[in-house]
């Protein structure tokens, strides 16, 4: 009994999701590399902090949106609240003890990167709450692209890099503006998929405010966009890098192109391999 219960956390943390978490942390890792030695603990705490929180948002997403009924008759994948696998209160319970876990783990890169690391980390905490959750939830406002951006992308390359070298500069900021978009990718589809349950329940996405066809157009451009940014801050020998990422991306594009409804759950793993073949295409050139 208790293994399928346990089986049910693991698809409530939606593990096909995760690799977006990986994508900027390994980036910033590779780059942080040019100007020091690694340190390879505070890294991995990194890495797993950053699972940890999308793991958390995860959760809290799942939790509030089955107890106000936005999951019922999903194309998704199932939802462990909704669908009473899970119950309210235990995973209220299991917030609570995922987020302090996930808190003192992050307190511990305080070592590392001293106390002006702590209101970033609490930061990014709440707004993994923040996110479905509280009195303004950043993804029933059409503000979940911009929290993707910031904390899939922004938030996490600029503090790992932080950790690692004591300072920040403009080309790992857009760095990390770049891996967001590409990462965005993924709530983008599922938002698409999602569109008319959504404005039924009046929750405002990017794709119920400026419709299917913008968005999927968005969905479109967002590789190119972060391979301009690339090219950019680096020179156009990045390109040759960016060939496998290139081609995934077309190749995602066309199956994207041709699904709908449930159909479109096999896109959401292929929207976050999508970032984390880019993060591997960056740092590739960067090592």
């Amino acid at each position: 009994m208790s293994e399928v219960k346990f089986k049910y956390w693991i698809q409530a943390a939606r593990p096909k999701t995760l690799l977006v978490s990986l994508a900027p942390v390994i980036v910033s890792i590779a780059f942080a590399s040019i100007y020091n030695e690694i340190n390879w603990l505070p890294a991995v705490i990194c890495i797993v902090f950053a699972v940890m929180a999308q793991i958390l948002s995860n959760f809290v997403n799942d939790y509030s949106d089955g107890i106000k009924g936005a999951d019922n008759e999903r194309l998704g994948p199932q939802r462990v609240v909704a669908t009473g696998l899970i119950s309210p209160a235990k995973m209220r319970r299991g917030i609570i003890v995922w987020g302090i876990l996930t808190f003192l783990l992050g307190c511990t890169l305080l070592y590392w990167g001293g106390w002006i690391l702590l209101p970033f980390g609490i930061v990014i905490l709440l707004c993994a709450l923040a996110y479905s959750a509280g009195p303004f939830p950043l993804s029933r406002h059409a503000l979940g692209d911009v929290a993707v951006v910031l904390f899939y992308g922004i938030a996490p390359v600029v503090l790992t890099f932080f950790i690692q070298t004591g300072f920040v500069n403009s080309q790992i900021i857009i760095t990390g503006a770049a891996i967001g978009i590409v990462a965005n990718n993924l709530l983008i589809v599922n938002n698409y998929r999602d569109a008319e349950q959504d404005a039924e329940n009046g929750k405002k996405t990017t794709v119920t405010v400026f419709g299917k066809r913008f968005m999927k157009g968005v969905y479109f451009l967002n590789p190119i966009i972060a391979i301009v940014m690339m090219c950019l801050i680096f020179n156009t020998t990045v390109l040759l890098y960016l060939i496998p990422f290139l081609f995934y991306s077309v190749f995602v594009d066309i199956k994207f192109s041709k699904s709908s409804g449930t159909a479109l759950n096999k896109l959401i793993g292929m929207s976050s391999l999508e970032a984390i073949i880019f993060a591997l295409s960056i740092t590739l050139y960067l090592i």
